[in-house]
């Protein structure tokens, strides 16, 4: 364990309120606060207290595999006549970056969150990153089935939309190329890299069939570039 969290002084000199936001938040007491402090230090934002650096990397870690491990147990008793590979499908569906980053965003972790403005202002799903590390201090300072309980109890009823999150296909791209093949036509995605005003890679992405327009998508990788493009095509799609 941290050496820092045997001190009964603050980790943090910071955020008014935090301690009372965080009792709010927990249907129980906090035990160990520091750990919750800690969760809320990015790498970019890292302290560094007695010599030692702090920040969320090692309780990340830890939480995304307790997500995971609840997830994938719910999931596991919710639908017994699926297979591993819809379960997996369905598993990934809800812990995605996007849904954690939500899921954050709704519960208000953002207004607490320590980083490097210049470093991570550009990191989408930072908070989603965060709400990992908030889990995995949850569960090292109250246990597995506490933390079990908190998700079913709080998250999947009041901050997630469980049944839509299951039921939505988020894989546009696929949609497209399913459309393409049903309408017996061909999809070319144009691709342009190039760099924003903070430096950063950026790509522009056209998705055409012959010489028509259907969507277009910005991202900072190929790949969330044609996605968007394609989440575009698909909406266009369905509203002509």
């Amino acid at each position: 364990m941290f050496p820092f969290l045997k001190k009964k002084k603050p980790l943090l000199l910071r955020q008014k309120g935090f301690h009372s936001f965080l009792r709010k938040l927990l249907p129980f007491p906090p035990g160990e606060m520091k750990l919750y402090e800690t969760a809320f230090i990015t790498r970019s934002g890292t302290l560094t207290h007695e010599g030692f650096p702090v920040n969320n990397e090692r309780l990340e870690f830890l939480g995304d595999a307790v997500i995971s491990t609840i997830v994938t147990e719910h999931l596991y008793n919710l639908f017994p006549d699926k297979d591993e590979g819809k379960l997996t499908k369905m598993r990934s569906r809800l812990v995605n970056r996007k849904t954690l980053n939500d899921i954050a965003l709704s519960m208000g972790l953002d207004r607490f969150v320590l980083y490097n403005h210049q470093s991570d202002n550009q990191h989408r799903h930072i908070y989603g990153d965060v709400f990992e590390a908030f889990i995995g201090a949850l569960f090292l300072d109250q246990g597995y089935d506490r933390t079990r309980k908190y998700f079913h109890k709080v998250l999947f009823e009041k901050y997630v939309s469980f049944r839509q999150i299951l039921e939505e296909d988020t894989d546009f791209k696929s949609l497209m190329v399913e459309w393409a093949q049903k309408n017996h036509t061909s999809l070319s995605f144009v691709t342009r890299s190039g760099k924003g005003e903070d430096g950063q890679p950026t790509f522009h992405t056209l998705l055409q069939t012959g010489n028509d327009l259907l969507g277009t998508g910005s991202g900072h990788s190929k790949k969330e570039a044609e996605q968007e493009a394609s989440r575009d095509a698909y909406h266009r799609l369905r509203n002509s």
